[in-house]
């Protein structure tokens, strides 16, 4: 599983948005082109960006470390503009669920976030799904309707919002892995810390899954591997 995350800072400068604009395929600029803020238009360009990166150098990885190890990569918008590829800008379908695939390269599986000023993307050799939270308030009113009480009594505990956001990560990481929507999986699958590490049930029965997560500035970050 490789994480990649960027900002979108430097796409907020016009000649810089308009250098990543032009390079990315039509479906892309169409969906960037319906955004009415500004912010929404620089995160659906880093998105594009973004994920042609990732899968460029997914493709080109030949290291057995690289295959068995999960990487995190920390990158800026302009090296995405200087390293994009046109040959990684798979042709996208979406399934029943709307989740997207790529159509020609069903082994290669992928997933897109993003929240304020950060964009993330992981791609992997099996399903999986990720999220990033950190651009707005906690719902701790949600968390007591859908969450399961001890993981309400678990966020209680704390004077801060981590860890809301911390379960809400996981739990959309979660639903966009299997191909559901958030309000789908919030009751159905539960966190527990057991023996200092996050697992995550379904009916009490532990999921065998992989399980990341990280933290940037304010942001929770939430990556899911099955």
């Amino acid at each position: 599983m490789e994480i990649y995350i960027t900002q979108i800072n430097e796409l907020m400068n016009e000649d810089i948005y308009n250098m990543a604009y032009v390079l990315l395929p039509q479906n892309r600029k169409d969906k960037a082109g319906r955004m009415k803020m500004q912010q929404g238009r620089c995160q659906s360009v880093a998105a594009g960006l973004l994920l042609n990166y990732a899968v460029k150098k997914w493709v080109k990885r030949n290291t057995a470390f690289d295959m068995e190890n999960d990487t995190i990569h920390n990158i800026s918008m302009l090296d995405a503009i200087k390293e994009y590829d046109q040959e990684y800008d798979y042709e996208t379908g979406t399934n029943s669920s709307g989740k997207p695939y790529f159509i020609n390269f069903p082994d290669i599986y992928f997933n897109i976030s993003h929240s304020g000023k950060y964009v993330a993307c992981v791609v992997s050799d099996k399903e999986v799904g990720i999220d990033i939270e950190g651009d707005r308030k906690a719902s701790i009113s949600l968390a007591g309707r859908f969450f399961c009480p001890e993981e309400v009594s678990w966020i209680n505990e704390a004077d801060s919002e981590d860890r809301f956001f911390r379960i809400w990560t996981l739990k959309e990481a979660y639903g966009k892995a299997i191909g559901c929507g958030v309000l789908e999986i919030l009751s159905k699958v539960v966190y527990k810390i057991i023996d200092g590490e996050m697992k995550a049930y379904i009916n009490d029965d532990i999921q065998s899954i992989k399980i990341i997560e990280l933290e940037i500035e304010n942001y929770k970050i939430a990556a899911i591997e099955l």
